[in-house]
């Protein structure tokens, strides 16, 4: 488990949270505080609000009821949040670097602190030496590290990430879960991650929340949030792995 920095206050913290798409309710009642270098996982059936909740919680989406709460923090060469999203969603005419730097636009940088910024998660994520190529010329895992990169680049507090690897083939999934199991170690963001692959929730994080249905026609709710409290080096072959991961499972079942 990748503990939270001692003393740290919250990066995140969001209380009774509801929220819907006009009078259809999708979510109520979600709390969550989140700490430093903590990572939770968001896992639930198709359609129950886990991508809705990620909006919620980013301001993106305003909640019906309840407050969700972001430091921003004194610095003016950061943000609060950013987002990975299941496409890196790169400008084909902007070179890596510049793609990296597009967060950073609109900060206290200057153009050489832009450049100079931008190189440092793209050598997080193994691609400085390909900080002046083209998107095109790049692997779909290339684009992606890309784009955890340009998220990096602003230093966060919180990072969103949803569902970044369910377009990767099996391969390149797998690489790239085990390059973030190591890139957050080497970086102080909490991080909030989205998946389908209830495997991949329980490898990755801290804890696992798990998002049901109530009953049919009610809004979904946090129906339990499992601690993973595992080597994070050797989670695959833990003897304790594959239960945590058929609890979790059921856990979805049963909602």
């Amino acid at each position: 488990m990748n503990r939270p920095i001692a003393d740290a206050s919250p990066v995140l913290s969001a209380r009774e949270v509801s929220l819907g798409f006009g009078y259809t309710p999708v979510l109520a009642g979600v709390d969550l505080t989140l700490y430093p270098r903590e990572f939770i996982a968001v896992v639930g059936a198709s359609g129950v609000g886990k991508s809705t909740l990620l909006r919620a919680l980013t301001g993106l989406l305003p909640p019906q009821s309840g407050e969700v709460v972001i430091p921003a923090g004194n610095a003016e060469d950061t943000r609060a949040w950013s987002m990975v999203f299941q496409a890196p969603r790169l400008f084909p005419w902007r070179r890596v670097r510049a793609n990296v730097e597009l967060g950073l636009e609109g900060l206290a940088l200057s153009r050489a602190e832009r450049r100079q910024r931008a190189l440092e998660p793209l050598a997080l994520v193994g691609l400085d030496a390909y900080a002046d190529r083209w998107p095109h010329t790049l692997s779909g895992g290339q684009q992606q590290r890309v784009g955890i990169a340009r998220a990096l680049a602003v230093r966060p507090r919180v990072l969103f990430m949803d569902e970044p690897f369910s377009a990767l083939d099996a391969i390149t999934r797998r690489r790239l879960q085990q390059e973030l199991i190591a890139l957050r170690q080497r970086t102080e963001a909490a991080i909030v991650f989205v998946t389908h692959d209830i495997e991949e929730a329980v490898l990755l994080a801290d804890r696992v929340m798990v998002l049901g249905d109530q009953a049919p026609g009610q809004p979904a709710r946090v129906v339990d949030t499992l601690e993973v409290d595992l080597p994070l080096d050797e989670r695959r072959d833990h003897p304790d792995f594959a239960p945590l991961v058929q609890g979790v499972e059921a856990r979805i079942g049963d909602h």
